[in-house]
C-alpha cells in the first residue's frame, strides 16, 4: 500500500536558512483550514479514478502543473504504471486534464511509477520518482528531465540509486548549499524500524551516501509510519510532514531546529490530509489532499501556528445552539436555525459571497443545533428537539439526505472530531452525558453508550495539541472534566472536579495559536476562565474574566491568531480580544438575543448571527479578516421562540 507525502516549493537559487543549532523548537500547532476540491481525475473516464501521490510546480509563464500516480478505482498500487498530468491558471483551478506525462518503462526494470517530485533548476525541471523494481530490497530512485513540463527525458545513467525497502517517495529541498531528498525506506533493506532517510547532491544528479533524519518505532517491511516525507522551513523551525498517521487520511507534523534530526516527541501538529503536498506561493502556504477513494485533489490553507494562514483555526466546539454556522467542503458557510415550526437553512452562494434566501429544512421544532464537517467535506447536522436527536447527514458535498431518528431528547449536546477524523457526538441528559461515535472517518454509528458526568450539564469539548479530545461537563456550579487516554483512543474512567463557577450556565473552549486550550464559562457572577501553560500543558486555576451574568459565551480565534471572547447575556452581547498587551476591556458589540452562531468566512472574517423570539435574525461581520466590523443587519429567518 503507498501512501506518500510528496511537495513541491523550492528553486534553484532560493535557499533554505543553514543548518540551525540545537535548540526547543519554537512552532505552534499546525493545522488547516477546511479542504476544497480543486480536481477530479474521473472527468472524461467511464468511471471513477483516483489521484494519488503528487507534486505542483509552476511555470514562467504562470500555468501550475500536477502530476501524480493515477488509476481506475478500484486502488490497485502494484498497477500505477502512469502519472497524470493537468494543468490550470491557478492553484485553485480550473484544472484542465492534459495527455499522461511519463509511463513505466518495463525495459528498465521499472515496475511501478509512484510518488513523482518535480522542482526547477535554472531553466530544466527535474522530476524526482521512485520505480521499483523486482527486488524490492533494492528499490530504484529515478529521474527524468523536461524543459517545458511536457515531455519528459529519462536520467540515461538509469536509476539514481537504490535503497529498500521499497525505498520511494522521493522529496527534494534546498538546504543551505546543497539539495537533499528525503525518502521513506526501513532500517536494512530488508526491513526493520520505518525510518526517513536523506542523501545530499550539488548537481541533482549524483548522491550522497544514505543518512536517517527519523526512526519510528514501528517496524516491517513495506508502507509504514514514515510514508510522505516533506521538509519545510516556517516560523523560523523545520517542519517532517509524515503520514499516514492516524488512519489512512492523517498527516503528522514533526518541528525541529535542525532539518537532519527529527525525533517522535517532537511532535507540533496533525492535518487531515493523505498524499499531503505543501506549497508556498503569493505569501500564502497552502496543502493539498488526495489518495484512494478521496475523489481528486484537495486544497486547504495551512497554519504553522504563528499565524502563517490567513484562516482561523476552530479546534473546540460550543455547545448546542439555537443557531449554528458550519463550513462545507467548498469552503462556503451554511446557517441553520431552530425556528418554530422547523429547521431552517440558508448559505452563501460563493465563498466570503452573499446569502441565500432562507428555505425550510424540516426537522424537530425548536431545535437545538450542533453541526460537523467529515473528512471528505460532508456535512452532518443534529437536532434536539420535540423528545428526541434528529440527525440530518450530506451523502456527498451539498447533496442533503433526509433527517433519521438519532435518539432521545437532550439537554445540552455537540459533536467533537477525532485525531483520526471520526465525529462523536456528546449529549446530556437526567442521568449524566451519553456519546456515540462513528466507526471509522465518515462511517456508520455506535449506539449511545454512558459517558458519566453531572445531570443536565452544559458541556463542550476541544481537542488538545497532542490529538485528544477533552469534554468539559458543568452543572450546579461544578466543572467536570474528561480526556482521552491517547488521540482517537478510549477514555479513563470517570470525570475528575475541575473546579466551580458559581452559577455556571454555558462552556466554550478552542485551541490557541500555539497550541494550547482555552477555557470560558459563563455563571451567575460573570464569565470566569481557565488555560493551557502550553500545548497539552497543565490548566490554570479558575480566573474572574468579568463580562455579563448568565452569559453564554464562544472563544474565537482571529485570522491573525489573537482570541475573542463574546458573551450573549439578558441585556445584549459584549466581547473582549487580546490586544497585543493583554485582553481589552469588555465592549458592547450587540442587543440581547436568544441565541448567537459563530462562523469563520473562507478569507479568516468571523460572521455572527444573533435571533430572537421576536425574529428576524440579525448578523454582522468582519469587513477584513482580524478587523472592524460592519453595522448589525437584518438577515430573515425564523424568530427563536
Amino acid at each position: 500500500m503507498l501512501w506518500a507525502v510528496l511537495t513541491l516549493v523550492f528553486l534553484a537559487g532560493s535557499a533554505l536558512p543553514a543548518v540551525a543549532l540545537p535548540s526547543t523548537a519554537g512552532s505552534g500547532q499546525v493545522g488547516a483550514a477546511p479542504f476544497v476540491q480543486i480536481y477530479d481525475p474521473s472527468v472524461g473516464e467511464p468511471g471513477p479514478w483516483y489521484l494519488n501521490d503528487h507534486t505542483f510546480v509552476q511555470d514562467d509563464q504562470g500555468t501550475w502543473h500536477l502530476f501524480g500516480i493515477t488509476h481506475a478505482e478500484p486502488s490497485n498500487d502494484k498497477d500505477e504504471t502512469t502519472f497524470a498530468h493537468a494543468t490550470a491558471p491557478s492553484l485553485n483551478g480550473p484544472w484542465t486534464k492534459r495527455p499522461p506525462a511519463l509511463y513505466a518503462d518495463p525495459a528498465r526494470g521499472e515496475t511501478h511509477l509512484w510518488a513523482p517530485h518535480v522542482i526547477r533548476a535554472g531553466s530544466t525541471y527535474y522530476m524526482f520518482y521512485a520505480g521499483g523494481g523486482s527486488d524490492p530490497a533494492n528499490a530504484a530512485i529515478s529521474l527524468a528531465t523536461s524543459t517545458d513540463l511536457y515531455t519528459w527525458t529519462r536520467y540515461p545513467g538509469g536509476p539514481l540509486f537504490r535503497d529498500g525497502y521499497e525505498a520511494r517517495d522521493p522529496m527534494v529541498a534546498r538546504v543551505g548549499d546543497q539539495w537533499v531528498m528525503y525518502y521513506t525506506a526501513t532500517a536494512g533493506p530488508g526491513g526493520g524500524n520505518h525510518v526517513v532517510a536523506y542523501r545530499t547532491s550539488t548537481d541533482l544528479v549524483h548522491w550522497s551516501n544514505r543518512s536517517v533524519a527519523f526512526t519510528d518505532p514501528e517496524s516491517g517491511r513495506g508502507g509504514g509510519r514514515t510514508e510522505s516525507p516533506f521538509v519545510v522551513f516556517a516560523g523560523g523551525t523545520w517542519h517532517l510532514f509524515l503520514g499516514p498517521r492516524g488512519g489512512y487520511v492523517g498527516t503528522d507534523v514533526f518541528c525541529s531546529p535542525d532539518p537532519f534530526r527529527f525525533s517522535a516527541d517532537q511532535l507540533c501538529g496533525h492535518v487531515f490530509s493523505h498524499a499531503a503536498e505543501v506549497i508556498n506561493t503569493g505569501g500564502r502556504w497552502w496543502i493539498s489532499h488526495a489518495g484512494w477513494g478521496q475523489r481528486g485533489v484537495w486544497l486547504a490553507g495551512l497554519d504553522f501556528g504563528n499565524g502563517s494562514r490567513q484562516y482561523a483555526v476552530e479546534a473546540g466546539s460550543d455547545p448546542g445552539e439555537r443557531v449554528v454556522i458550519v463550513s462545507g467542503a467548498d469552503g462556503r458557510q451554511e446557517a441553520f436555525a431552530g425556528g418554530p415550526d422547523q429547521v431552517w437553512g440558508r448559505y452563501q452562494t460563493t465563498c466570503d459571497g452573499p446569502w441565500s434566501d432562507w428555505y425550510p429544512f424540516g426537522g424537530p421544532r425548536s431545535a437545538t443545533l450542533s453541526a460537523a464537517r467529515d473528512l471528505d467535506g460532508r456535512l452532518e447536522l443534529f437536532a434536539s428537539g420535540e423528545g428526541r436527536v434528529d440527525r440530518r447527514a450530506q451523502s456527498a458535498p451539498n447533496v442533503w439526505q433526509d433527517w433519521e431518528n438519532f435518539g432521545t431528547a437532550a439537554h445540552d449536546l455537540t459533536v467533537a472530531q477525532n485525531a483520526d477524523g471520526r465525529l462523536e457526538l456528546f449529549a446530556s441528559g437526567p442521568e449524566g452525558v451519553y456519546h456515540r461515535w462513528q466507526t471509522a472517518p465518515g462511517g456508520t454509528w455506535a449506539g449511545w453508550e454512558p459517558f458519566g458526568g453531572p445531570a443536565d450539564s452544559v458541556i463542550a469539548t476541544g481537542r488538545d495539541a497532542s490529538g485528544r479530545i477533552e469534554v468539559i461537563a458543568a452543572a450546579n456550579g461544578r466543572v467536570h472534566r474528561r480526556r482521552q487516554d491517547v488521540p482517537s483512543g478510549g477514555w479513563p474512567a470517570g470525570f475528575e472536579e475541575f473546579g466551580s463557577v458559581p452559577g455556571v450556565t454555558h462552556l466554550a473552549l478552542n485551541r490557541r495559536p500555539d497550541g494550547a486550550l482555552d477555557l470560558v464559562a459563563g455563571g451567575s457572577a460573570g464569565l470566569s476562565r481557565r488555560a493551557q501553560s502550553g500545548p497539552s500543558g497543565a490548566w490554570s486555576a479558575w480566573n474572574a474574566f468579568g463580562g455579563p451574568s448568565d452569559a453564554r459565551v464562544h472563544v474565537g480565534r482571529n485570522a491573525d491568531g489573537r482570541m475573542e471572547v463574546f458573551a450573549t447575556g439578558r441585556t445584549g452581547i459584549a466581547h473582549r480580544w487580546e490586544n497585543g498587551s493583554g485582553w481589552s476591556a469588555w465592549e458592547s458589540f450587540g442587543p440581547g438575543a436568544s441565541a448567537t452562531a459563530f462562523g469563520t468566512n473562507a478569507d479568516g472574517r468571523i460572521e455572527v448571527v444573533a435571533g430572537t423570539s421576536t425574529g428576524p435574525l440579525n448578523g454582522r461581520y468582519q469587513l477584513v479578516p482580524s478587523g472592524d466590523w460592519s453595522p448589525w443587519a437584518p438577515v430573515g429567518g425564523p424568530p427563536l421562540a
